[in-house]
């Protein structure tokens, strides 16, 4: 309030209480609707105008301004909240609440500048930004929640775990359990996945290796850029192996197919390419040149709007089947579809959704290749990939702690991330944990593979320097 008019007001306020003392009603009424028309604007001298306005209805036994004054008093609060009050408006229960009426010739100078419309513009503005604020406080905090921020992490593990050495974020791991050898894909993926200088690497080792081997680097020549995510093993009628790794080159996402040789190097067989082929997760091989392929999100990784386009839930992810000459989307609507992996009959389907932390499962008609939803199994976990053992058991690496995955670990090995290993039974509906860890053992989890024989489990890194090889002890109730 402007000095001149706080001044005024005053003098108003003081003359009209003088009045009212010396029990001058009416007079003391016309000094208050003075005081109204200059203070009405402000919350404060509008309240005080309305309660001695009340008071000498009250004096007067006046029941219609009593209730005026009552209704009026409430009033005050949406009219300075929205900014709008009649200008010239004397206060009293004999005229309308919303009128304005002419100002006093006295008063007018003071009153010149006032403008109703700038004042309710004002609010407008005032109450959008608080609005916005409040939304952004809600967004944010509940996007702090449905990441998992806010759940305590205790490590644990029914057996012992140690570092196997030699790999640089072995993102995805593959068993060809007939040969008795792991496959793991990876590199300095925090540089490639953004673009960034750095080619993917293949590894190949044991399941049976020990801690203190070094597992071959088959580093393929081909392609030129090679920037992974995830990976499948087909063998086909004749024994031949072929590795499938998604690929994302600036130039066009693919899909890469190398072959095995005898020797157990790798020969970049053939290139899958489609228009519709837009950032590829994982995939799972169903021939020696097709694919079903996750798509997880629309926005390219690492960047901002891949983290928005997460905390949206935008429901862009999809499941796509290419081979040589077609490509079809076979399911859409998918909150970040990450890993994939068929049920050992092929007639069902699992992909992880990381955002909706849960398994999206489909039935899976290896004939007509077409899928149909079956069911969600939800597990309170951002889903990475997904291994699926003979009996059926799935396996699933999780990342509790979304956002500290992307804007930690994603970006320095200094800010770890919380793993841990689920195992879904498809047969009891049950979900259990098998492996939790707060960070500091292994950080961003990805994959997770599972000797039932060697009681001995693999785990993958997002970005981390090892594979972490545990085993379970003999106590250990997963019925191994």
């Amino acid at each position: 309030m402007k000095t001149a008019i706080q001044t005024a007001f005053s003098q108003e306020m003081s003359l009209a209480k003088e009045a009212y003392s010396r029990d001058q009603l009416d007079e003391a009424f016309r000094l208050l609707e003075r005081a109204h028309i200059l203070g009405q604007r402000y919350f404060t001298t509008h309240f005080i105008t309305h309660w001695w306005m009340l008071k000498v209805g009250i004096r007067k036994t006046d029941w219609r301004e009593i209730r005026g004054q009552v209704l009026r008093m409430i009033a005050v609060i949406p009219g300075y909240l929205f900014g709008w009050v009649p200008k010239g408006n004397t206060g009293g229960a004999d005229v309308s609440a919303l009128k304005p009426m002419p100002i006093p010739d006295d008063l007018t100078t003071l009153l010149n500048d006032y403008n109703v419309w700038t004042d309710v513009l004002l609010r407008v503005l005032i109450w959008a930004a608080i609005a916005v604020f409040v939304w952004i406080g809600v967004f944010a905090w509940s996007t702090y929640v449905r990441s998992g921020e806010t759940r305590n992490i205790v490590s644990t593990f029914d057996g012992t775990c140690s570092p196997l050495v030699g790999f640089e974020g072995p993102e995805d791991l593959v068993w060809d359990r007939e040969a008795g050898r792991v496959y793991a894909v990876g590199g300095d993926r925090r540089s490639f996945r953004s673009g960034g200088p750095g080619r993917a690497k293949i590894w190949s080792l044991p399941m049976a290796l020990s801690e203190s081997a070094v597992p071959d680097n088959l580093a393929p020549a081909e392609p030129e850029v090679f920037r992974s995510f995830g990976m499948d093993l087909h063998i086909d009628e004749m024994g031949t192996r072929r590795l499938f790794v998604a690929n994302r080159p600036s130039d066009g996402h693919t899909i890469e197919i190398f072959r095995v040789t005898s020797s157990g190097g790798l020969s970049l067989e053939r290139t899958l390419k489609h228009p519709l082929l837009r950032n590829p997760n994982d995939l799972v091989a169903i021939g020696p040149s097709e694919a079903l392929v996750t798509l997880d999100k629309q926005a390219d990784a690492a960047t901002l709007g891949e983290i928005l386009e997460g905390a949206r839930q935008l429901r862009t992810g999809k499941v796509l089947r290419i081979d040589t000459q077609t490509a079809e989307l076979l399911a859409d609507g998918l909150q970040m579809a990450n890993g994939i992996a068929l049920s050992p009959s092929q007639t069902e389907l699992y992909v992880g959704e990381t955002i909706a932390q849960r398994l999206s499962v489909f039935d899976h008609d290896p004939l007509s290749k077409t899928l149909s939803f079956n069911r969600y199994v939800p597990l309170e976990t951002g889903v990475d990939n997904i291994t699926v053992n003979p009996d059926g058991r799935v396996y699933i690496a999780g990342h509790p702690k979304l956002l500290t995955l992307a804007m930690g670990y994603q970006r320095s090995e200094k800010s770890p991330s919380p793993s841990e290993v689920l195992v879904y039974d498809p047969s009891r509906e049950t979900v259990e944990r098998l492996y939790v860890d707060d960070g500091l053992e292994h950080s961003g989890g990805s994959v997770a593979i599972v000797d039932e024989a060697l009681g001995r489990m693999l785990i993958g890194s997002a970005f981390g320097p090892h594979i972490l090889s545990c085993e379970f002890s003999r106590s250990s109730d997963i019925a191994l």
